[in-house]
C-alpha cells in the first residue's frame, strides 16, 4: 500500500492528502538538505514524478530548516506573482510544501537540463543568445517577485538544449528584498563582494544577482573561462552587446544596473520583459498563514529577524519612488 503525503498545493493554496510512492534512496542537496524522487498517485500508471527536499538530521538540521524555508517562500512568492499557467519556465517550480510538521518538505517539479558547468562551453552563438535572454528574463521574474537568488553559478543554472531554455534551481540561499545580507559561502568567483563572509554588508535588493549573472554570461561566451578583469568583456563582444552597460555590474551594488536595465537599455529588448502584478497583499496573507501553520507543530522554530523586511523595504521604495523590482 502506498504511503500518504499531506501538503499544501502551490497552485491552489489548498491542503491535499495523496497516495505516494517514495524512492528508497535520498541524495544530498548541499550540506543541509536531501532530495529524493516521489510519485504522486493520479490515476495514471506512473503517477506525477516530483522531487522532495527535506532537511538533513544531526547538527545541520536547523540550517536545513532555514534553507527549506527559503525554498518554500521563494516558490510561494513566484506563484503569487505569476500564477500557475503563467509560471516562468526558466525557474524551478514549487509543486507543494509541508512547512508545519516536525519533518517538513518541499515538492518540486523535475528540471530538465544539465548544469552549465558541464555544457556551457558547447553553446553556439545562437544558443548563447537564447541563454542570455532567458537568464535575464528569469532574473526579471525574481526581481518582480521581490527575491534575490544569491547563488547564481554554473552549478545552480541548467541549460536544456532540447527546449533551448535556462533553468534556475536551488533557492535554498535566496532572500527577499530588504532583508539584511547574510554571508554566502562557496567560490568567490560567484559571490559578489557585498555577500562574502569577510565583507558582507547592506540589504538585499534587485541588483544582487546581476554580478554573478554577468560573470556567468562571460563563462558561457568564453567557453568555460572565469572573468579576471572587465577588459575581457570587450574582447569577446559582451561590452558592445550591452552598449557599455555590463561593465557597471562590477561596481558598488548601489550603482549597478538591474536585470531590467540590462534588458531594456543594454540589449534594448524591452519586449522580453515579463509583466508582473503587485502581489503584496496576497504575500502578507500567505506569509502569515505560513507562520501560523508552522507554529502549530514547530513552535520552537525561530522567526527570522528579517522575515518582514522585504515588505517594509518595498513600502519604503514606493513612498520614495525608487525601483521595487526588475520586471515590467
Amino acid at each position: 500500500m502506498a504511503d500518504v503525503l499531506r501538503f499544501r498545493r502551490a497552485a491552489t493554496g489548498e491542503q491535499e492528502e495523496i497516495g505516494v510512492r517514495l524512492d528508497d534512496v535520498e541524495f544530498p542537496a548541499g550540506e543541509s538538505l536531501t532530495v529524493r524522487t516521489v510519485w504522486l498517485e493520479d490515476g495514471t500508471p506512473n503517477g506525477v514524478e516530483l522531487l522532495q527536499h527535506r532537511p538533513v538530521g544531526g547538527d545541520r538540521r536547523q540550517d536545513g530548516y532555514l534553507r527549506l524555508d527559503n525554498e518554500i517562500l521563494a516558490g510561494r512568492r513566484l506563484h503569487e506573482v505569476a500564477g500557475w499557467p503563467g509560471y516562468p519556465p526558466e525557474v524551478i517550480r514549487l509543486y507543494g510544501d509541508e512547512c508545519a510538521s516536525a519533518d517538513p518538505f518541499a515538492l518540486f517539479e523535475p528540471c530538465r537540463g544539465e548544469p552549465l558547468r558541464e555544457v556551457g562551453e558547447y553553446l553556439d552563438s545562437h544558443a548563447f543568445d537564447q541563454f542570455m535572454a532567458g537568464l535575464l528574463t528569469a532574473l526579471c521574474w525574481l526581481a518582480g517577485a521581490g527575491i534575490a537568488h544569491r547563488a547564481i553559478s554554473p552549478d545552480t543554472i541548467l541549460w536544456d538544449s532540447d527546449d533551448a531554455k535556462v533553468r534556475l534551481t536551488d533557492f535554498s540561499r535566496s532572500a527577499p528584498f530588504g532583508a539584511a545580507r547574510v554571508p554566502v559561502g562557496g567560490s568567490m568567483a560567484w559571490v559578489a563582494p557585498e555577500s562574502r563572509p569577510d565583507t558582507c554588508f547592506g540589504l538585499v535588493g534587485p541588483r544582487d544577482d546581476v554580478w554573478a549573472a554577468a560573470r556567468l554570461l562571460y563563462f558561457v561566451r568564453s567557453r568555460g573561462q572565469n572573468l579576471e578583469n572587465r577588459a575581457q568583456l570587450a574582447e569577446i563582444g559582451l561590452a558592445q552587446m550591452f552598449n557599455g552597460m555590463l561593465e557597471r555590474v562590477f561596481g558598488p551594488p548601489e550603482d549597478r544596473p538591474t536585470a531590467r536595465d540590462l534588458v531594456e537599455h543594454g540589449l534594448r529588448r524591452r519586449h522580453i520583459l515579463p509583466s508582473v502584478e503587485d502581489g503584496g497583499k496576497r504575500l502578507i496573507q500567505g506569509r502569515a498563514s505560513f507562520l501560523n501553520a508552522r507554529a502549530r507543530l514547530r513552535p520552537d522554530a525561530p522567526i527570522p529577524v528579517d522575515f518582514w523586511d522585504d515588505i517594509i523595504w518595498a513600502r519604503g521604495q514606493r513612498e520614495a519612488g525608487g525601483p521595487q523590482s526588475g520586471a515590467g
